[in-house]
């Protein structure tokens, strides 16, 4: 278990999130990747990229559902941001503590300047509370499933800034 990870299950005992499940697996790195390999878990399996405005250095963890491809042009009206790159491996550690194939929210518990704005795409804005969500658990040989409702409240703990996809 990474020094990170404990650090996410610690933040859940604060807040009293108490069900998830920590499905094991071997490493993979890309969704299409876990789809491949039979990953795939109840609920919702979604997909994390670090994207940098390269103009203002705001970053943006935009969370999608794995098979849909990330639209710059709608996502700038949304966020406002300008040029965008992805986060080098650097800026992804700096920030969120986590090294490549393992990008999750989770990693929010390391950004304490709120460096990172968190996109959240319309399917897991609209979906039940009660729907499962899931992501690594700041590595990337682990899945873990907890509800969209105990997700919102990790979210609200971390106090990085949201957005909604309308």
């Amino acid at each position: 278990m990474t020094e990170n990870e404990e650090r996410l299950y610690q933040a859940f005992a604060e807040i009293g999130i108490t069900e998830y499940t920590v499905h094991e697996h071997e490493a993979v790195f890309t969704s299409r990747e876990a789809e491949d390999k039979g990953l795939m878990m109840k609920g919702l399996n979604l997909k994390n990229l670090l994207i940098k405005d390269k103009k203002s250095g705001r970053f943006f963890l935009v969370i999608l559902d794995d098979h849909r491809h990330m639209d710059a042009a709608h996502f700038k009206k949304l966020t406002g941001w300008g040029k965008i790159r992805f986060a080098n491996e650097e800026e992804l550690f700096s920030v969120l503590g986590l090294t490549p194939g393992s990008v999750s929210p989770f990693g929010l518990i390391c950004d304490e300047d709120k460096l990172v704005t968190v996109v959240l795409e319309r399917k897991i804005a609209e979906s039940d509370e009660t729907e499962l969500v899931n992501f690594h658990p700041n590595r990337n040989t682990a899945t873990l499933s907890l509800t969209k409702k105990d997700f919102l409240r990790f979210l609200e703990y971390v106090g990085n800034p949201v957005i909604f996809e309308k």
